[in-house]
């Protein structure tokens, strides 16, 4: 069959004809390449005139804007330095001499010898300075006499009577007035301690939300003329959603973590003198702790009182410093631990403090050897004061990772050990061990300055700066004899951010 075709009738192509438009095709608008590099340009442009505007704008107004927040005038941060007293030396009472030659507080005339009369001086010792070899301590004899014949006072040409004394027997009375003194002690040493509460919001097994807090005891440690500084154990502060304080008189505010040791687990919180009470500003200077030693040499078997929560809730201790040459290695640094008589909780925290009201340790129970978790275990304040200030001030601390103890006289001298400080435990991928230095080697200089002890050692590596290359000699030993090494190590920095 022959295909059959078909042409369309004249209305057919009529209609077709109409719906032509339909297949016309629509040219895009060219790119003006020009336009467009200049519009891009003029919104650059714009862009970095609004930027400096702002910037320019900003450091004119932040001063009065600074000032319209603040309530404090001048905003001035100082540097915190935490003075260490003498460590060594006791105190001696000063003896104000009157007209007449004798003590104007102690002396009393006794009697004349001779047409002159004799003054008797005593000067008492405190009772926190009194050892067993005093010679105010009797002998168990009703009179001892304090020296034979006629003596004379430094200073002056009176000659000065033989000092009886008679024992006193104490009384009910006397030792509820001791207590009482102590007690009222605590109380003024309380002032500077405050109540740190860490709030963190959970969920349990059913989804439901709730809020659980910790408490720790912080002290007052400075005010840097912005900020009120405060010490304490962030341990069972770590995680917490908020941190807020609470000072002795009822007010409080909100903390942040200024800086933080990992080791220890000591920190620094800070408020702003801004956001304190009007009587806690006044009076910021008044709270700040005075802080004593922890190395004099009566501190062992001496009295101490711990303050704060002790018992885990506030309480108060007495007792006496039963151990202070346990030392607690960190990395690059050791800590004095002092170990007391006084029953405690695992979980209290508070400070130590000598019958002067001077804090001597603060509370670290996370330390108490095995059996002794009972015990009050603290940190010696003289050991952990360059660090309280470093932190403090946001010093940046320099690390080497190594671990070190010293090495006693009679074994150096045995074994032929240099003078210095024995290498125990290296970090891993620590400087020391990125440049080379083994376990048993004995470091005795940094950057030029002696490492005898650990205290040295600590001392040296905190004169130095993170980042930065440093000289350290050590010895190695082959087997036989030891040989000097020195080289450059790059320190790095030790991690204080919250």
């Amino acid at each position: 069959m022959a295909d059959e075709k078909t042409e369309n009738t004249p209305q057919e192509k009529e209609t077709a004809s109409d719906y032509n438009f339909i297949r016309e095709q629509i040219k895009e608008r060219p790119i003006n390449r020009k336009r467009l590099f200049r519009r891009t340009m003029l919104t650059a442009g714009l862009a970095v005139i609004f930027g400096v505007i702002a910037c320019i704008t900003f450091l004119l107004l932040e001063p009065l804007l600074s000032k319209m927040i603040s309530s404090d005038k001048e905003v001035e941060m100082t540097v915190v330095s935490l003075p260490a007293p003498a460590e060594e030396e006791e105190e001696i009472p000063e003896v104000e001499i009157s007209e007449d030659g004798g003590d104007k507080i102690h002396a009393q005339s006794v009697g004349e010898e001779g047409g002159e009369e004799i003054s008797v001086v005593e000067v008492e010792t405190p009772i926190e300075d009194m050892t067993l070899s005093d010679d105010e301590v009797g002998n168990g004899e009703d009179e001892v006499p304090a020296g034979t014949g006629e003596e004379t006072v430094p200073g002056q040409d009176t000659p000065v009577a033989p000092v009886v004394y008679e024992r006193v027997e104490l009384e009910l009375e006397d030792y509820r007035q001791l207590y009482r003194g102590m007690y009222a002690m605590s109380e003024e040493v309380s002032k500077s301690l405050v109540t740190i509460t860490g709030v963190s919001s959970n969920e349990d097994w059913l989804s439901e939300s709730f809020q659980s807090t910790r408490q720790e005891i912080g002290l007052i440690i400075a005010e840097n003329g912005y900020e009120l500084l405060i010490l304490a154990d962030s341990s069972r502060l770590q995680n917490a959603d908020s941190i807020r304080v609470t000072f002795s008189d009822g007010s409080g505010g909100e903390l942040r973590e200024k800086s933080i040791d990992r080791d220890t687990g000591l920190a620094i919180y800070a408020i702003l003198l801004s956001g304190l009470s009007d009587e806690m500003r006044i009076h910021a200077s008044e709270r700040t702790a005075v802080l004593g030693s922890s190395y004099a040499s009566s501190i062992l078997g001496n009295a101490v009182i711990a303050v704060g929560k002790p018992l885990g809730t506030t309480s108060v201790g007495y007792g006496a410093v039963t151990s202070v040459n346990r030392m607690i290695s960190y990395s690059d640094a050791s800590y004095q631990l002092l170990t007391t008589d006084i029953s405690g909780s695992e979980t209290g925290s508070g400070i130590l403090v000598n019958l002067r009201g001077q804090v001597v340790g603060v509370i670290c129970q996370q330390n108490a050897g095995e059996g002794m978790e009972n015990l009050i275990h603290a940190y010696g304040i003289s050991s952990i004061r360059k660090l309280v200030e470093n932190m403090t001030n946001g010093v940046k601390l320099p690390s080497l990772g190594l671990y070190v103890s010293e090495i006693p006289v009679e074994v150096s001298e045995e074994l032929g050990i240099p003078k210095g400080v024995c290498v125990t435990q290296l970090e891993m991928d620590s400087p020391a061990m990125k440049a080379g230095l083994l376990k048993g080697d004995v470091i005795q200089m940094i950057g030029g300055m002696q490492c005898s002890t650990v205290t040295d050692y600590m001392n040296a590596l905190q004169s130095q700066s993170p980042e930065e290359s440093t000289e350290i000699i050590y010895a190695r030993t082959n087997g036989e004899s030891y040989r000097s090494v020195t080289i450059e190590i790059v320190l790095g920095e030790k991690d204080t951010t919250p």
